[in-house]
């Protein structure tokens, strides 16, 4: 074994030694020192969640989260800056990023089989962003893979005034149209036509609101009460949701589609 690994433990060893009787106020106290190594913090942690101290366990784990707390949103702020994203989006998106990886810290550090918390928690963390990051994209439908083919495309012009969106003028929600006549015959008889296919294409939570919005003819706000998210939300995903179906087809004509 590598000798750095050993004089790690070792020095984590002897200064989880010198700590004070568990739950006294020296305790707690050293505990909350900002210099206490994180590692000592996930074994006390998991001490109190096998002696079933639950206020303890709680405690401590608010401790470590707000510890890291910091440096994990400045990680989602910086991540999210190679996205093109809006201002208030980017910022709205970091601070549920950051809280998808707290969650994950939590359960993480709540589970006495991943020892490797305990002797080198940053290294642990970086690798719990990576997957939390990897998550939140596919989830947030910021990432997805193009594989559609060639015969599940259709014609621009079919689906252009899609992005042209009905708004009344006192803003109110309503059911949106389709000014298109061939688009909103297509979305009629999508039984009949590729179109549904390329649909189911789409990651799940864009593919959620175009079903409920053009197939079911719900408006933005039924939509939003449906997935539980804000109307901004949706008016979001169908914004990314109709560029990657545009992204999905090729120039062809009108006639070969029908052809």
């Amino acid at each position: 074994m590598d000798m750095g690994v050993i004089e790690r433990r070792t020095a984590l060893a002897e200064l989880y030694s010198t700590l004070p009787p568990y739950a006294s106020a020296g305790f707690w106290s050293a505990i909350e020192d900002p210099t206490l190594p994180l590692e000592i913090l996930v074994k006390i942690l998991r001490t109190a969640i096998a002696s079933g101290d639950e206020q303890g366990r709680c405690r401590i784990m608010e401790w470590i989260i707000l510890r890291t707390q910091a440096m994990n949103l400045l990680w989602a702020q910086r991540v999210l800056q190679m996205l093109s994203l809006q201002a208030d989006e980017r910022s709205v998106l970091a601070r549920d990023l950051c809280a998808d990886l707290h969650e994950c810290m939590m359960r993480a550090l709540a589970d006495p089989g991943r020892l490797f918390w305990e002797e080198n928690f940053l290294h642990c963390l970086y690798f719990e962003r990576k997957h939390v990051y990897r998550s939140f994209l596919m989830r947030e439908g910021l990432c997805y893979k193009q594989s559609a083919s060639r015969g599940m495309r259709i014609p621009r012009t079919l689906v252009a005034s899609l992005d042209r969106l009905l708004q009344p003028p006192d803003h109110s929600h309503q059911p949106l149209d389709i000014e298109d006549e061939g688009v909103q015959g297509m979305f009629l008889s999508v039984e009949q036509s590729d179109l549904l296919q390329t649909v189911l294409c789409l990651p799940d939570k864009l593919k959620a609101v175009i079903l409920l919005i053009f197939w079911e003819g719900r408006s933005e706000k039924e939509t939003a009460q449906v997935l539980s998210i804000s109307d901004r939300t949706v008016r979001n995903r169908l914004r990314d949701a109709l560029k990657l179906l545009r992204s999905l087809l090729s120039p062809e004509s009108e006639e070969s589609f029908n052809a």
